[in-house]
């Protein structure tokens, strides 16, 4: 997934966000630091991008994501999977990535 578009590895962001945060109610920076390492170094992206990718809108994020051809979509699926289960309420998380795979078309 290193060599997509910029808004699309933006978009993964946010999606990650998504999923930690309505699983959790928010991101605890001391849980999810390691999350969040392991998706910008698979986005090969700096850490100044979370916070450019929280302020995208959600809606169009799903949109970027659903643009990734099938590849990218598998990679992005399981990084997602990999995340939720880190730091805890996989239950939740997994039920939420689900979600996120339906809205973007995963």
């Amino acid at each position: 997934m290193k060599t997509i578009e910029m808004i699309q590895k933006l978009s993964i962001l946010h999606c990650l966000y998504q999923m930690i945060a309505s699983a959790d109610g928010a991101i605890d920076d001391e849980r999810d630091q390691a999350a969040i390492e392991i998706a910008l170094s698979e986005l090969d992206l700096p850490s100044n991008c979370w916070d450019r990718a929280l302020r995208l809108n959600p809606h169009d994020c799903f949109i970027h994501v659903s643009t990734l051809n099938d590849d990218d979509k598998q990679q992005f699926k399981n990084l997602l999977l990999k995340i939720a289960d880190m730091g805890g309420n996989s239950f939740f998380r997994v039920s939420c990535a689900n979600h996120i795979f339906q809205l973007a078309n995963i």
